[in-house]
């Protein structure tokens, strides 16, 4: 089906959501609008391919970052407009073989029953043009689903997303280049704290298996539980550089942050003697001496040279 601007205006206007004046900010779901707002802005920075969308790392971290910007104490299950858009006309489901089309509970369910989903060719050729896009954008904010408060909140982590693509296509292109210690690169529109693209390519240079002992941790709603953590701490070297990074799990990350464990030039890890006590039996000072879970694009390997500072500097 073809549909015009007007056409797609109307829709995204008009959103078939769950109506709760207890439940929502406005008494509207605002799944479905977040879930839009998600895939324009990946569109428009060639992060999503709008015939094969899964709910991949990129799409997950988008939509966390704009749910944050709402005012409910949970985050909301990316799942559900996954699913639910399909009552919309220019949201195709394509279904895997033989597996059921009931409204599935968790990301893990998604993945198991849906192969992709696919926007109407009429709507991305909107998506490809600045002027509509930004339209679009406007509409969706505009359009009920969110209070006065929420929506300032979204216009400026929408720029903000916007920024850390441009600063991670930087951050690509360090690894064709020496390792620098301290790594300072234009970063004045995000702040020093959240640096969402590093942690983007980090969890995707590892799969979002911690580097240690390779757990890969989601939530029902799709939320990974892996960390991306800097070798040499950004505080001091401000350094962004996916080969200054590890994916490690919270306790591994808060272990390596107080020097508890690190690692050294050939990718060993090295446990403390400082840990008297650990129960069950074992659980950090078995990885003494294991290999790291690796990258596996080799231009991704944590750098020997963040890696000796670490352990000389940091290990106790």
């Amino acid at each position: 089906m073809s549909y015009t601007f007007d056409e797609i205006k109307t829709i995204f206007n008009q959103l078939h959501v769950d109506k709760n004046k207890n439940r929502y900010t406005c008494g509207l779901a605002p799944h479905k609008p977040i879930l839009i707002l998600s895939l324009i802005l990946l569109f428009k920075n060639k992060r999503v391919d709008l015939e094969n969308i899964t709910i991949d790392l990129y799409l997950r971290e988008i939509w966390s970052d704009l749910w944050s910007c709402l005012e409910y104490s949970h985050p909301g299950p990316i799942y559900l407009p996954f699913y639910h858009l399909k009552s919309e006309g220019f949201w195709e489901i394509d279904y895997n073989k033989n597996s059921s089309t009931n409204q599935p509970r968790s990301v893990k369910q998604i993945h198991q029953r849906i192969n992709r989903a696919i926007v109407d060719s009429s709507v991305i050729t909107f998506f490809k043009q600045n002027p509509s896009r930004k339209e679009l954008i406007n509409t969706i904010l505009n359009a009920g689903y969110f209070s006065k408060n929420e929506i300032i909140k979204l216009t400026k982590m929408i720029n903000e997303i916007d920024d850390s693509f441009i600063y991670q296509e930087k951050l690509q292109k360090l690894v064709n280049d020496r390792f620098i210690i301290r790594q300072i690169i234009d970063n004045k529109k995000i702040s020093p704290s959240r640096n969402p693209a590093f942690r983007r390519l980090v969890l995707e240079a590892y799969d979002e298996t911690c580097a240690i002992c390779q757990m890969k941790l989601e939530n029902s709603i799709g939320l990974s539980i892996i960390d991306a953590a800097h070798i040499l701490p950004f505080s001091r070297f401000h350094n962004d550089d996916v080969r200054n990074g590890l994916s490690l799990c919270k306790l591994h990350h808060w272990l390596f942050d107080h020097g508890l464990i690190s690692v050294d030039e050939q990718y060993n890890i090295h446990v403390s003697k400082n840990i008297d006590y650990e129960w069950p039996d074992k659980l950090v000072s078995s990885f003494h001496n294991n290999k790291i879970n690796l990258p596996h694009n080799k231009n991704n390997f944590p750098s020997p040279i963040a890696l000796n500072w670490h352990k000389t500097n940091v290990f106790d």
